[in-house]
Formats: structure tokens, C-alpha cells, sequence
């Protein structure tokens, strides 16, 4: 079991403020719905990549004393399955479906190193465009909800954005993330550089699974 969580907005904050951090304990297991279950089970390694080089951090593990499950949380700086930074992941996904870049472009602004591959920057982007769709009609319902003036729910207006899904996903996230800074005070200085990581942890906490 996942959850996603803000414990740093970068991989940097993460390694600098570790022996900080507070790691919540959820009240409920999310397998078993067993109420204050968890007891601390250690954690465990990832190295997570930029384009020059790998990050040793550890997760931080609880264990479900009625289930016997174990929930990690994984900062919203990485995704489940990809071994590279979301902010690598997300200047190559911008560049291709926001900035309409080439495969030839993208693979020079997202890999200035020669990592990650080509193969790899496709695959990222073709899974974008897979999941889109879901993800955008999550945020569209959610803004159609609690904020039905967001001008990107106009079908007609000029704000509306794109049509094609993975733009269309970007542009939304946009809306979303301008929506909840109004709810959560902690997410006033997040900006345009934020977008996929709040939709993220955003969507996550939403049951949506993959978003790349």
C-alpha cells in the first residue's frame, strides 16, 4: 500500500530537512479500514534519477498490526513505477504536449546528459496520453463541484484550453491547482512548476492510480 504525501516540494528538501520530517500516521488502514492500526515498520531505499544522477533516500513504512499490510509514503516528488524525478518527467511531458516540441527537441531540453533515453521519454508521454482522459474528467467533476466558476469548465470560452487530452490534462491542472491555494494556505506559493506534482498527490488521495 501507497499514499502520496507533501514531506518536501523537492528531492533536495527531502535530503536537508530528513531528520525533521514528521511522517503523519494515518487513523485508518486504506486495506482493511482497521481504525489506528500502524505501528512504525522502518523504511526503505530509492534513487530516484535526474538527468546527471541518482538520490539515495529512504521511505518511511508503517505496518498494519490487523491486516499485517505494510503503507509507505512515497513524497509527491516522485511516481510509483518511474524511476525518474516527476520535475525530469514533467519538463519532458510539457515540451512535447504544451510546448509542441519535437521527439528530436524534447530529447535534447529533457535529456541534456543522454539520459534518459529516447525509448524512455516516449514511454513517459505515451502514458501520459493514456491516462489522461481520467484524470481530466476527475479535476473537471471537482471544479465543476466546489469551484463552478473556473473558466476552463466554459466548453466555449476562450480560457477553456485545449481539446486533445494530454494538453488539455495540463491545462486543467492549472485550474485545480489555483482552486485549492484559495482552500489550503500551505500551497500559496506553489506555481506553474507545482502543477503535476499537486495533481499527483491531488489525484492519488482522489483513488485515481497511474498518472505516468
Amino acid at each position: 500500500m501507497v499514499i502520496v504525501t507533501e514531506l518536501g516540494r523537492t528531492v533536495e528538501d527531502y535530503l536537508a530537512h530528513f531528520e525533521q520530517l514528521i511522517f503523519p500516521r494515518p487513523a485508518q488502514c486504506p486495506q482493511c479500514q482497521a481504525a489506528d492500526p500502524f505501528i512504525g515498520h522502518g523504511f526503505y531505499g530509492r534513487k530516484p534519477l535526474d538527468t546527471a544522477h541518482a538520490y539515495h533516500i529512504r521511505i518511511k513504512r508503517w505496518y498494519c498490526t490487523a491486516c499485517h499490510g505494510t503503507l509507505s509514503l512515497l513524497p509527491s516528488f516522485v511516481l510509483r513505477f518511474r524511476h525518474y524525478l516527476l520535475v525530469v518527467i514533467q519538463s519532458v511531458v510539457v515540451a512535447r504536449y504544451e510546448g509542441g516540441a519535437s521527439w528530436a527537441q524534447v530529447a535534447r531540453q529533457g535529456a541534456p546528459h543522454g539520459a534518459p533515453s529516447a525509448r524512455t521519454i516516449r514511454r513517459w508521454c505515451r502514458s501520459f496520453a493514456t491516462h489522461a482522459p481520467v484524470w481530466w474528467a476527475a479535476v473537471q467533476q471537482t471544479l465543476a463541484r466546489y469551484d463552478a466558476a473556473a473558466p476552463g469548465l466554459d466548453p466555449l470560452g476562450a480560457a477553456a484550453g485545449p481539446r486533445e487530452m494530454p494538453p488539455a490534462l495540463l491545462h486543467a491542472a492549472l485550474h485545480l491547482l489555483a482552486w485549492a491555494k484559495t482552500r489550503w494556505a500551505e500551497l500559496a506559493d506553489y506555481g506553474l512548476a507545482d502543477r503535476l506534482r499537486f495533481l499527483w498527490h491531488w489525484g492519488f488521495g482522489q483513488g485515481l492510480a497511474r498518472l505516468i
